[in-house]
């Protein structure tokens, strides 16, 4: 038994530990946000911040971070240590992005750095960020270009590209020569590395303060916690199976896939075994690293948990992604996976949830959130002359989240991947750094699933290129199903609920997207994106008619959808509810 394992530490130090963990990743997050570049890093934080051990375990796992890019983490770092193993030195720096090795799309690079302390490897500074460009054909299609891993761009295995210090001048060539935005990802990449040296300095003053036995074994004892919370959370469940389904839609026509979960609790721990039909020959695959982080964040709510976690959230579950080659465990290569975080990411949680609605307590109960498409804009800049592209969080994120037992669903906060850690960038700065407007940011009447409490609503944005003409590309498809509602919520009036995509001409023809993957806009021309609303938990024939009257005074439901969705007749001339009206509705 290693010594670490036979000390004691006091609870005040381990409280502590565990806020100099939580202080180091918000940190790291500042560091990033002040000296990176693009906006999707600066303005939206699309990145996470994270700390692994020493046999690259996760120490943090922070309440600001991305639940999509966190979860996997411990794959990507551990398969880094693998790969170098005997060959890892102070000031190091590594990448990877591969799915086969726990990435996700591949956009969502990881950056690693070892930190030494007294001549041992003692920690990891780990951040995953959304980088603009990875190569490909190009940054705005997503047609058959990327019917396989090979047309999206570069997969990076684990890669040293800073050794002892010194820059791998040659891999770094290789690299920047092959993408669109060098200067910019450069820059990035700098902002990035700076987060895990700042992380290294105070990891180094933890474990110098406290000596590295006693840090080793207070790190030890805070996975024990975690785990005991978890297995307590699992012990109150009955024991049993229950099964969830959720369905990812089709591009064209009505082949829907199911993707369902088998939710078995046995005692404190709980087995989640996955199915899905055979891995598509498009990007809406999901590689394992992301379906387990789909799976632990869908359990991390039912069961109530609250953040920071680490390692220990995972040992009381087993996961079974389901056979490899399929959906929920995509081969890589072949299959191309760059929507995976956000369908079927959100499918997933699904299906994991609505097993688990049927075993867990009423106040435990959410709904499904929105599962926006993310979007890349594209074209020539009408200043610069120069090819641009941009991650655009505002159109593509704004979906409704899901309600809660007790509450209403937040409403603009994002898909569900994001956990709303994905920032809505501020017009004014937006504009300035892109050459677009923004002409509406609105949320849409009706579009929060029907329920004892509603869901979020979603956020319409519209968007007009100044005097060029500009692609958009999203990530995932337009949805035929509501977000999943629960404990009895249904909506009828379910066309403002499904998102849409559309370019806006200058003589005002609409052209709607359907399922492609890309839309163009003509010059003089607009864009919009009416992502999905959150979906409603209970029945929503027992929602407080006074609720559903102030929904209706603010804009949030229309008079029919009151009507139609809760039964609730408003008199449109002075918003009176028709008492008679309503419980002839309510109870015929």
């Amino acid at each position: 038994m290693n010594i670490h394992k036979k000390l004691e530490v006091d609870i005040t130090t381990l409280a502590t530990m565990q806020g100099a963990l939580a202080s180091i990743t918000d940190e790291m997050s500042q560091v990033v946000i002040r000296t990176a570049r693009s906006p999707v890093f600066k303005l939206a934080k699309d990145f996470s911040c994270t700390l692994c051990d020493w046999q690259a375990r996760q120490m943090i796992q922070g309440d600001a971070e991305l639940p999509v890019h966190v979860g996997s983490i411990p794959f990507v770092c551990r398969a880094v240590a693998e790969a170098y193993e005997g060959n890892i030195a102070p000031g190091d720096t590594f990448l990877c992005n591969d799915p086969a090795f726990g990435g996700l799309h591949l956009n969502d690079v990881a950056l690693l750095r070892p930190v030494f302390v007294a001549d041992e490897l003692l920690f990891w500074a780990v951040i995953r960020a959304h980088w603009l460009d990875l190569g490909g054909p190009s940054p705005a299609d997503l047609r058959r270009a990327q019917s396989d891993s090979y047309g999206e761009g570069i997969r990076i295995p684990p890669l040293k590209v800073i050794a002892a210090g010194v820059p791998c001048d040659d891999i770094m060539r290789l690299y920047f020569n092959n993408i669109r935005f060098p200067g910019q990802q450069h820059s990035d990449m700098l902002a990035m590395i700076a987060a895990a040296e700042i992380a290294g300095r105070r990891l180094s003053a933890m474990a110098d303060k406290y000596g590295v036995a006693t840090t080793k074994a207070g790190i030890e004892a805070l996975y024990d916690m975690t785990e005991q919370r978890v297995r307590k959370a699992i012990s109150e469940l009955p024991d049993g199976t229950s099964e969830g389904e959720s369905w990812l839609s089709a591009r064209v026509g009505d082949d829907h896939m199911k993707i369902s979960a088998a939710v078995k609790i046995d005692g404190d721990g709980m087995s989640i075994t996955l199915s899905s039909p055979e891995q598509l020959r498009e990007v809406r695959n999901s590689p394992f690293g992301a379906t387990h982080a789909a799976v632990g964040h869908a359990v991390t709510i039912a069961l109530g948990l609250q953040p920071p976690f680490n390692d220990g959230l995972y040992r009381a579950l087993k996961i079974d992604y389901g056979p490899l080659g399929t959906i929920t465990n995509a081969q890589v290569p072949p299959a191309p996976t760059l929507g995976c975080t956000t369908q079927p990411f959100c499918e997933i949680v699904d299906c994991v949830r609505d097993a688990l609605s049927k075993v867990i307590a009423d106040e435990r109960q959410t709904a499904g959130w929105g599962p926006a498409a993310s979007i890349v804009l594209a074209g020539i800049h009408p200043e610069t002359g120069q090819f641009y592209g941009h991650f655009h969080p505002n159109g593509g994120s704004s979906g409704g989240g899901g309600a809660a037992y007790g509450a209403d669903g937040w409403s603009g906060v994002g898909s569900e991947n994001s956990g709303g850690a994905v920032l809505k960038e501020p017009i004014e700065l937006l504009e300035y750094e892109m050459p677009f407007l923004v002409s509406r940011l609105e949320y849409r009447t009706d579009s929060g699933g029907a329920g004892r409490w509603r869901g979020g609503l979603a956020l319409d944005t519209e968007w007009e290129p100044i005097g060029h003409e500009q692609t958009a590309r999203f990530h995932g498809t337009i949805d035929t199903f509501p977000a999943l509602g629960v404990q009895g919520a249904k909506s009828t009036l379910l066309a403002p609920k499904l998102g849409q995509r559309n370019a806006i001409d200058p003589d005002g023809t609409i052209r709607k997207s359907g399922g492609a993957s890309r839309l163009h806009s003509k010059s003089g021309g607009r864009l919009e994106m009416c992502p999905p609303g959150g979906g409603g938990v209970g029945d929503p024939l027992v929602r407080d008619v006074e609720a559903v009257r102030d929904d209706v005074i603010n804009g949030y439901v229309s008079i029919p959808g009151a009507a139609q969705d809760y039964g609730v007749v408003i008199d449109p001339d002075n918003f009176a509810i028709d008492q008679t009206a309503t419980e002839k509705l309510r109870t015929g």
